[in-house]
């Protein structure tokens, strides 16, 4: 025969195992919120570079074109 007793400790067990379960479940979409945001950051960063690439390769062939202007100016001057 259950006594209000063990009603009650059955009752409190199952809802500490149901908090569990939600404690379990929250931590792991924070988890997947937290690498999806990663993985976001990474491809920033990435695409970041990938732009400070284009930039320095593009001021440099500037820099090569105006040498060559300059020196074709110098050598035609002569």
């Amino acid at each position: 025969m259950y006594t209000t007793s063990t009603i009650a400790q059955t009752d409190r067990a199952a809802c500490e195992s149901e908090i569990e379960v939600l404690r379990r479940e929250r931590l792991a979409y924070e988890q997947e919120i937290l690498e999806t945001d990663a993985r976001r950051h990474e491809w920033q960063r990435q695409a970041a570079d990938d732009l400070a690439v284009q930039y320095i390769m593009r001021t440099q062939a500037l820099e090569a074109g105006a040498r060559v202007d300059t020196l074709e100016d110098t050598g035609s001057s002569s």
